[in-house]
């Protein structure tokens, strides 16, 4: 038997230590994260070694997802199954969000917002003084309806709405003029064709006898004159001055509706209530104008 000092098994102990320290593949005897130390070289190689199994393990995960597509039967599946995935990622939309409706005006109409809402196109109140059963036909002091004001400031919609309500199409203010005078008056067309064809009279008449078409003549609404005449509005139609609308033509300056006049016929030698035919009337205003001119020229302080 083979006896070791005690100054030889501390000497072992030292050695074995220094082997540990050193981390040449012995075993850890602490049993920590580990069981080998490795040196810089087998670590660096061991590190390599998980990246290429890494590497290695994506590309059979890849090679096993691939579809080999044998046939065009084949590839509708796959679309199909691609579509399948995408309705299943797809956010459902958000449920259409109610509609808030502005409150509706509670308190009864009466008659001058009426006929203000009328000539404001606010169809609100319109339909509240209705469904109140108010009469479409109320009018003013001046018999002015709110089919007049709507007419005249050109509401189309609120022209039919009136129309359906029972207005009067030929509802007269306190001048006897319909709503026809007013379309004209202010040149709207889509509504003086609205009113047509509800029957309004085409050659209605007011106080003075002026007609829908002399209206349209003397604010120079050329549309309206040519619908008005196609709709049979008499050309040569006298007022109680005895002017037709030719004679208006010619007193306005109205060139155009002169001209349409005479192209649909009208008549050169109609008098009015001072025998003046609108050829006479013409060469009256221009010696008019003439006479103005010359004696601007005479007078010596207003040459230029």
């Amino acid at each position: 038997m083979n006896f070791i000092s005690i100054q030889q098994l501390v000497s072992g102990e030292r050695v074995e230590r220094t082997k540990l320290e050193s981390g040449h593949g012995v075993p850890d005897p602490g049993g920590g994260l580990h069981s080998w130390r490795l040196g810089p070289q087998e670590a660096e190689a061991r590190e390599r070694q998980k990246l290429d199994e890494e590497k290695r393990r994506r590309l059979e995960r890849f090679n096993s997802s691939r579809t080999n597509l044998e046939n065009l039967a084949d590839l509708e599946k796959l679309v199909q199954r691609r579509k399948e995935k995408r309705l299943k990622r797809r956010v459902p939309p958000k449920a259409p969000q109610p509609e808030v409706k502005p409150q509706a005006h509670l308190e009864p109409v009466d008659l001058e917002e009426f006929l203000k809402a009328a000539a404001e196109n606010q169809e609100a109140l319109i339909d509240k003084y209705l469904a109140d059963g108010g009469d479409p036909n109320a009018h003013d002091k001046l018999h002015r309806t709110a089919l007049h004001w709507a007419c005249l400031k050109g509401h189309c919609e609120l022209v039919n709405k009136l129309l359906e309500a029972g207005a009067a199409v030929d509802a007269r203010d306190l001048l006897d003029r319909t709503p026809v005078f007013w379309a004209c008056r202010r040149g709207h067309l889509d509504i003086l064709k609205q009113l047509l064809n509800q029957g309004a009279q085409v050659n209605a008449r007011d106080k003075i006898w002026s007609t829908p078409l002399h209206v349209a003549v003397r604010t120079g609404h050329c549309d309206c004159l040519e619908h008005l005449i196609a709709c049979g509005a008499r050309i040569d139609a006298q007022d109680k001055e005895g002017d037709t609308a030719l004679h208006e033509a010619v007193r306005h300056g109205r060139y155009r509706a002169m001209k349409l006049l005479l192209l649909y016929g009208a008549g050169l030698g109609v008098r009015n209530a001072a025998s003046v035919t609108p050829a006479q009337l013409a060469r009256d205003w221009q010696r008019g104008i003439q006479e103005a001119l010359q004696a601007h020229v005479r007078h010596t302080r207003t040459r230029c």
